[in-house]
């Protein structure tokens, strides 16, 4: 049973894959044996990322990326189609958050929020997506949010921006199911990330958080990898256009 996880001789790009759970993702795609490419705004946070992965024994590459920039997609899906030919599995996890009631928010940041989270994993599905399409195959793993699900004071725009990528999800698994590609989302609850670090730290908030999830806890970002895998592995074949939330029970307690 456990060769349907094998990722070995496959190729997978995690957008956003230098740190917190896009890190985490990507290291557990290289420990399922797959080659990872992982994408970031930073070279340095891209060298030091890879070098990690590495470290792990994984084969990494990284590459200099903005979601948002249609030639920087361009240019890399020429660094994939050079370096493999081919691309088995795509991991949108390139996001950001702002955190501040509606009323508050301006139109920069209401823009930014939507084109980075929304626009910029539609973008980057189209363009790499087209590889997929000739190939027949291809796994993509949409990384949305419990926010997406439910509504949450001062994540208004972030779970807007959610939400639609969980639609997307939706509509893309019906659309591209004719050339073999599974299309999924994952809803994580709160992680111990560097994201999450701030609302956290704080005891009074954090207190209240704990209280919301059964479990009591918030959860470990490399409890993160072995659901990315199953759903990149031939082990999620008879699934798609699904929205699977790990959130310690959070969003149904």
């Amino acid at each position: 049973m456990l060769e349907n996880f094998d990722l070995t001789g496959k190729v997978a790009l995690v957008t956003g894959g230098t740190r917190g759970l896009g890190q985490s993702m990507a290291k557990a795609l290289g420990q399922a044996g797959a080659a990872v490419i992982v994408t970031g705004r930073s070279d340095k946070t891209i060298e030091e990322s890879c070098s990690y992965l590495k470290e792990n024994g994984i084969t990494a590459y990284g590459f200099r990326c903005d979601m948002q920039q249609s030639a920087d997609l361009k240019a890399l899906k020429q660094y994939v189609v050079e370096k493999f030919c081919r691309l088995d599995i795509l991991v949108n996890n390139a996001g950001i958050v702002i955190d501040r009631h509606y009323a508050e928010c301006t139109d920069e940041e209401i823009n930014e929020i939507i084109s980075t989270n929304l626009v910029g994993v539609m973008k980057c599905t189209r363009v790499l997506g087209e590889m997929m399409i000739k190939q027949g195959n291809g796994k993509i793993v949409n990384i949305a949010s419990m926010d997406g699900i439910i509504g949450t004071p001062r994540l208004v725009a972030y779970g807007t921006s959610k939400g639609g990528v969980i639609q997307f999800t939706r509509g893309l698994a019906v659309e591209w199911a004719r050339y073999g590609i599974h299309v999924n989302a994952i809803c994580p609850g709160y992680f111990a990330t560097s994201i999450n670090e701030r609302v956290l730290a704080e005891e009074s908030i954090r207190t209240k958080i704990l209280k919301r999830i059964p479990l009591r806890r918030v959860g470990k970002p490399e409890e993160l990898g072995p659901l990315v895998v199953y759903l990149s592995s031939k082990a999620s074949d008879f699934m798609t256009g699904q929205a699977i939330v790990i959130d310690g029970g959070e969003t149904v307690h």
